[in-house]
């Protein structure tokens, strides 16, 4: 596919360039059609053939990354056959031998994509014997929560398989239907189907039903709009909406009241005991939904205490949609930021080696994209030709970060020196006034002590005395704000703190258990603003006992079907969740001619070429725990294949693929409508 300068055609994207273009374009074609009517030429209509078959193959060879330019690429094609068919005084022979030649590459071109389907599908699926992780994945009632059909596939593909086959109760909620561009029921249907391709009951596919983006006449975004003021969207809607065979979750009218209580009912109705849902993301829908439903969960914890859910936040932009372009090679690579960071930037608290790694189900990997279930369930959002973006989507883990729900400090109350600490507790943990316009880190609700407070101290009373055994403390994500030093005091028992982690992230004490109803803070010394943005206290520390392990390679891909290097020789690691620093393993080989074994927490394989084996991989603490992943080493003609197949994909489409490309395209032209 040619990829295209975005920032230099986006005029020609625009409705006001596409719609005048496109028209004069179709009255060039109408013109030819009129002439070749009313002139007399025995073969006129074999030299109107000709002129489709040019453009069939121009359409089969030649794609282009904008779905605008390759209309006006189609339609100019046709018009200058057609005008040349019509016009050109070409005698009888040579008549017939342009058409027989267009016929022929007509046709030559359907072959090759057929061809393609055929030769880059085999033997590209990845084959191993996937681990047993019902442990982890089985028995749940999983919620996924997407801003926009198609979300859920950047965010999840490959993890909701893994619930689905393990027997987990998945839904799958979507909190607008994509319509900011009206192709708000067509975008409902798509996300059934795709969901129907990861298994998911098209009863557990909920829709609550707002619109893309809805704003007040002053653009700000309904989620910083008074709770009663009711809006319509770009749209045209004012409350919710479905389809007739699925409509919304519940009706309401476009309130930001209402929005907030849509998130809280349908989390209340459910109950999950995992959730997932976006964080706080590059477009401002992603942003509304993370905070929603963040403070709508802060409200059923602090009304149910016993109400404990596993949360995973997650990035739609810059870990999928916009991630790097990385999906060709020999192994899947795991997921990588464009520009690495320490930090996710649009947040700073969240630390990129915090970040928890799932292994995706063995269907949605493939050494070609269109062997990859994710794939073909993006292919179902042809209206947003999302798989143009697989290549930064499809890789060999989905990377989250865990947000504890059991804070005993939720219904504490709150008293400082001075400054506002009210926010300090709540389970949301971004904020910001204006989530459209507003590029700063999203840090409203910090506690900023007074410049002239010479104690600064913040207190925490809670509600009856509890075993507290550790406590996590956020400092701001602001650069030009840091603690030094601070004095942490549980009831009679107090601890310096020292310099609190930069950036925003969790600072984390565990002790030995104080039993106390009494939390308190002073902050020492600091450099900049003295803030803090949020403050948790816990009955029991993180867990340190592996739910999952997954066997990585030196660069710390995922291995699942694996091809070493050419030597034979590789060294491998073990991932694991909840992160373990020694982690004791062993290791056994299928097969006598692959060696394996185990040293100083290393695994060391030795594959010689043309072998092949599976390795397991065992914790000796819990064998139950385990991993196994195939390691082979091919002949230098698989892996040029191989290789050729993965230069080609994108270069020679396959009908599927095709398909699915040219429906993008009919589907994409609502897009271009003016707007209302």
């Amino acid at each position: 596919m040619i990829k295209v300068n975005w920032k230099k055609i986006k005029p020609y994207e625009k409705a006001s360039f596409a719609l005048p273009a496109i028209c004069a374009e179709l009255a060039v074609l109408l013109a030819a059609v009129i002439i070749s009517f009313i002139n007399p030429l025995l073969y006129m209509p074999l030299k109107v053939l000709t002129a489709v078959f040019v453009a069939v193959t121009f359409a089969f060879g030649v794609h282009i990354e904008s779905r605008m330019l390759q209309i006006y690429m189609l339609l100019g094609v046709l018009d200058i056959s057609m005008l040349a068919a019509v016009l050109l005084p070409l005698p009888t022979g040579l008549t017939g031998f342009f058409f027989a030649t267009s016929l022929f590459a007509a046709l030559a071109s359907a072959g090759v994509a057929v061809f393609a389907g055929v030769f880059f599908n085999r033997e590209t699926r990845y084959d191993f014997p996937e681990a047993d992780r019902s442990g982890f994945f089985g028995k749940r009632k999983v919620m996924f929560f997407a801003p926009h059909e198609d979300d859920e596939i950047n965010l999840y593909g490959g993890v909701i398989e893994q619930y689905v086959k393990h027997g987990s109760e998945v839904y799958i909620v979507f909190s607008t239907n994509g319509d900011f561009y009206r192709l708000g029921r067509l975008r409902i249907r798509e996300a059934l189907r795709a969901g129907s391709r990861m298994g998911v009951d098209e009863k557990h596919i909920i829709f609550l039903g707002f619109s893309d983006s809805i704003t007040n006449k002053s653009g700000i975004h309904i989620y910083n709009c008074r709770n009663e003021e009711l809006l319509t969207s770009a749209a045209g809607f004012s409350q919710t909406y479905g389809t007739e065979a699925k409509p919304p979750f519940e009706k309401r009218p476009f309130t930001r009241e209402q929005c907030l209580g849509a998130f809280t009912d349908v989390i209340e109705r459910y109950m999950p005991d995992t959730i997932f849902c976006c964080d706080y993301d590059g477009h401002a829908d992603h942003r509304a939904i993370s905070l929603f439903f963040e403070e709508a969960l802060s409200d059923i914890l602090k009304r149910d205490p016993f109400y404990k859910p596993l949360v995973f936040k997650g990035f739609a932009y810059s870990t999928a949609w916009d991630g790097k372009e990385d999906y060709y090679s020999l192994n899947a690579p795991s997921t990588h930021l464009k520009e690495p960071s320490d930090h996710m930037r649009e947040t700073n608290f969240y630390e990129w080696k915090k970040r928890v790694r799932f292994p995706v189900a063995c269907e949605s990997l493939s050494r070609v994209m269109q062997n990859s279930s994710s794939y073909r369930a993006m292919a179902e959002y042809s209206s947003q030709t999302a798989t143009d973006h697989a290549c930064g989507i499809l890789n060999s883990d989905k990377v989250f970060w865990l947000r504890r729900t059991d804070s005993l400090l939720y219904n504490a109350q709150i008293t400082a020196t001075s400054g506002d600490p009210s926010q300090l507790t709540s389970f949301r943990l971004a904020d910001s006034d204006d989530i459209i316009n507003d590029r700063r880190l999203p840090v409203k609700g910090l506690w900023t002590a007074d410049p002239d407070d010479e104690k600064r101290i913040v207190a925490f009373r809670l509600p009856e005395a509890k075993r507290i055994c550790s406590v996590a403390v956020y400092e701001s994500p602001e650069a030009d704000s840091h603690i030094v030093n601070a004095q942490l005091t549980l009831g009679a028992v107090s601890y310096n703190t020292g310099e609190l982690k930069a950036n925003g992230g969790a600072t984390v004490f565990a002790f030995p258990p104080v039993t106390t109803d009494i939390i308190g803070i002073r902050i020492k010394n600091f450099t900049g603003n003295c803030s803090l943005l949020k403050v948790e206290a816990f009955e029991t520390p993180e867990s340190e006992r592996a739910e999952f392990i997954k066997v990585q390679n030196q660069n710390g891909d995922f291995c699942y079907d694996y091809i070493i290097n050419k030597t034979g020789r590789e060294e491998f690691s073990v991932y694991t969740f909840p992160n373990q620093k020694d982690f004791a393993f062993t290791a056994e080989s299928s097969s006598d001619g692959v060696v394996c074994s185990v040293e100083n927490g290393v695994l060391k394989v030795n594959c010689p070429e043309e072998e092949e084996a599976v390795i397991t991989v065992r914790s000796e603490d819990d064998p139950r725990i385990y991993d196994c992943f195939r390691v082979r080493n091919p002949d230098e003609r698989e892996r040029y294949i191989m290789s050729l197949k993965q230069n080609n994909e994108q270069k020679i489409l396959s009908f599927p693929m095709q398909w699915d490309y040219y429906r993008g395209l009919v589907r994409r032209l609502g897009v271009y409508k003016p707007k209302k």
